[in-house]
This record gives structure tokens, C-alpha cells and sequence, in this order.
């Protein structure tokens, strides 16, 4: 067998070397369904018939004769059961290495979500999750030898919390060790824009579906790609720094910032598992939902940059505004946004900056749902966003 070497696609942005007989692509079982392709170029992958138990290979399970440290998980994760690893932050993914000729997983949902799958730094295909169903077949037909998987979630906490119970090879066995750690660290702090709220759906008049949303291919992912940086994404639709869409001021993203599921207040995060170097916060669309919210705006938000500073003293932060906003609200933003920057250097805190992702034009690059982001103006921001960081920490 040659070696050769393979670049995991999306947010991962990471580089591990393979082994494998051939470079003939993944087949992958197929079911009917519409949505959530259109961008990625992937396919709906479809539920396993057999148990895991049954393809006649050796299941790497959690709790079984592979230990936790011997599959990768990316993003906040509760390990506190090794049986059944859960999570619910879009842009969480779980990375193995196997020999075989495909790959099934065992998850539980306890909604219905959508991930991405590479196999071999392949394109992504679409895998829809729910709770019909715990065993899903990743890929199948793959050529005799060594084979990375990625499984990625491309849709956000409400849509539900998922345990995961394991991997099992087809006509193989896991292999250790899996990729290496990333040797840069981007958490990503935000809302719908950075969730990839509807950014695959023909906008702007369609609404939410799962299918649509795509953290995959929203901004922040695509950067981290760029910069061969682990992208962590605690983000929210709707939220704000100070008050959501609706007006409410309670559970606003410095709240959800210290937990392990969003929508679960007890399941505090422990932030001594993992330290970002750069933070981005992109905060301040839904505040504006119910009009001008003047200086507690600006309180809100110099408060969570305190509570991130709190977290990783060392990190660069960076204030971004963009890029639904358009006209007085987009002045007034940057304004407040740059105000809290400007106190924060002040104040002798020298790595806060500010960016500007810019405004979409949907005449141009079109919409997504609700006149979000489309993919197009994603890549966009991300431009923006990798020359912003880069300019502050060299990557």
C-alpha cells in the first residue's frame, strides 16, 4: 500500500496521513429525501438494516475495548458517561480511523439533526439523524485498507442532543492512533449567521428547516479551514449579548457561553478541557430585532467579552459585526461594538479587535432563509474573517 496524505474537508481543516490501496471514492447507501444537498454537493446516506453487531467486524465502541482517547471528539462534549458521549453545539464532530470497507455508527437523537461525512477527506455527504433510528451507515463499498471518517453536525442545540454509542467497520477493525490534536484553537461566538441558519435554502422567503442550516459551510467553519484551525461553535439562533429577537433578557448568549448543552442550565462546561487562542464574537442582529438597545447593548456585550477574557486570558478576541445588518442599525452597531473595544485596549487589554464582515448584497450573492446569509456570502465573511485574524495572530 502507498501512504498518502489527506486533508479532512469543512471546519476541520486538518491534515493526517492515510494509508490505502486505491483512491476509488466512498459508495455510500442512498435514500430519498430533498434538502440540505444542494450546497455541499453530498448525498442523504441512509439508516443501517442490521444491528451493529451483525456486519462481522470489530465494533470500536466507547465503552467497549476502545478507549475514549482513541477517537477524536471536537467541540463540547459530556464524557461523563463513556457508554454515550452526548453533545449538542452545531459544529461538533467526532473523528476515527478504521480498516474495512465502510463504516456504521450508533447514535441516538434525541431530535432530528443533520451531519456532514468525510470519509477520506472526501466532500461531504448528508447523514439526517432522528430518533426512528440508532445505526446509520456512513459509507459502505470503500476500497480494501486504511480509511478516516469525520462526523460533523451541521445543525444547532435546539434541535436536540445526541449520545453517541460508537463506531463499527465493515470487514475490518479501528485503528489507533486517530489524527493528531490541532495545534490552533477558534471558538466562534454568535447566532443564527454564525449557526448557518438557512444559508442552503433559496431564500430569502423560505423558513427554517434543519435540512437548510449548515455550520458546515456557514462563515466561521470555512476560516477555520483556511487556517488548519479547530473550530468550536457556541452559537444560538435568535440570542443576543443583551436581549434576542423577541426583547427577552434572559438566557442570552453570555448565559448559554457556560454550558455544555445550551438549553440545559445545570450542565455547566469545564473550560479548563480546552483553551481557545482566538475567540470571535458576532452578536448584536437580534438586539437590534426590537429597535436601538442603546448602552445596555454595549454593557451586555463588554460584560461577555469580560466573561471570555475570564476564560482564556491569552486569547485574541475579535468584536465582529456583520452581515445582516444594513443602514442606522449597521452605524450604530460597529459604533457600540467598537466603543467596547476601544475601552477594552484602554483598559490594557491590547488583544480585543474589531471586524468588519461586511454587508450582504442578495441582489449579487442571493439569500438564504429569512434573508440570511447565503452560501456565497458566507464564503465572503470568511474572507474577511481569515484576513482579520491573521492580521492579529499570524496564523
Amino acid at each position: 500500500m502507498n501512504a498518502r496524505t489527506l486533508t479532512l474537508v469543512g471546519a476541520l481543516g486538518l491534515s493526517v496521513a492515510a494509508c490505502s490501496s486505491s483512491t476509488k471514492p466512498a459508495s455510500t447507501a442512498t435514500t430519498s429525501g430533498s434538502g440540505g444537498a444542494s450546497g455541499s454537493g453530498g448525498i442523504l446516506l441512509g439508516s443501517s438494516s442490521s444491528s451493529m453487531g451483525e456486519t462481522g467486524s470489530t465494533s470500536a465502541t466507547t465503552g467497549g475495548s476502545e478507549p475514549l482517547s482513541d477517537i477524536h471528539f471536537l467541540g463540547r462534549f459530556d464524557l461523563s458517561d463513556p457508554q454515550a458521549p452526548a453533545f449538542s453545539w452545531p459544529g461538533t464532530a467526532i473523528v476515527t480511523r478504521f480498516s474495512g470497507t465502510g463504516l456504521n455508527v450508533s447514535l441516538h437523537d434525541d431530535g432530528s439533526n443533520f451531519f456532514a461525512v468525510s470519509i477520506d477527506g472526501g466532500p461531504p455527504n448528508v447523514l439526517p439523524t432522528s430518533g426512528a433510528s440508532d445505526t446509520y451507515t456512513l459509507a459502505q463499498g470503500l476500497p480494501e485498507g486504511e480509511h478516516d471518517a469525520v462526523l460533523y453536525r451541521r445543525t444547532e442545540s435546539f434541535q436536540g442532543i445526541v449520545h453517541f454509542h460508537g463506531f463499527a467497520p465493515i470487514g475490518g477493525k479501528a485503528l489507533i492512533p486517530t489524527p493528531p490534536p490541532f495545534q490552533r484553537h477558534l471558538e466562534l461566538v454568535g447566532d443564527s449567521i454564525t449557526c448557518g441558519y438557512g444559508n442552503e435554502g433559496v431564500g430569502p422567503s423560505c423558513g427554517f428547516t434543519p435540512a437548510t442550516e449548515n455550520e458546515w459551510l456557514a462563515y466561521g467553519a470555512i476560516a477555520a479551514r483556511t487556517m488548519k484551525a479547530e473550530a468550536r461553535v457556541i452559537a444560538y439562533s435568535g440570542k443576543g449579548a443583551y436581549r434576542d429577537g423577541n426583547g427577552n433578557t434572559s438566557n442570552q448568549m453570555g448565559v448559554l457561553y457556560e454550558r455544555t448543552f445550551a438549553d440545559l442550565p445545570d450542565s455547566t462546561w469545564d473550560f479548563s478541557k480546552w483553551t481557545a487562542d482566538v475567540v470571535v464574537v458576532n452578536l448584536g442582529t437580534n438586539d437590534f430585532g426590537p429597535g436601538d438597545p442603546g448602552q445596555a447593548f454595549i454593557d451586555a456585550y463588554a460584560a461577555l467579552v469580560k466573561q471570555v477574557r475570564g476564560h482564556y486570558p491569552k486569547a485574541y478576541i475579535v468584536c465582529a459585526v456583520g452581515s445582516m445588518q444594513v443602514g442606522s442599525d449597521l452605524a450604530k452597531v460597529k459604533g457600540y461594538v467598537q466603543s467596547v473595544v476601544g475601552t477594552s485596549n484602554a483598559g490594557g487589554d491590547p488583544r480585543v479587535s474589531f471586524a468588519d464582515l461586511g454587508v450582504q448584497d442578495g441582489n449579487v450573492d442571493g439569500f438564504g432563509c429569512d434573508y440570511h446569509p447565503s452560501l456565497k456570502t458566507d464564503q465572503l465573511m470568511a474572507d474577511k474573517l481569515t484576513t482579520a485574524i491573521k492580521a492579529v495572530a499570524g496564523w
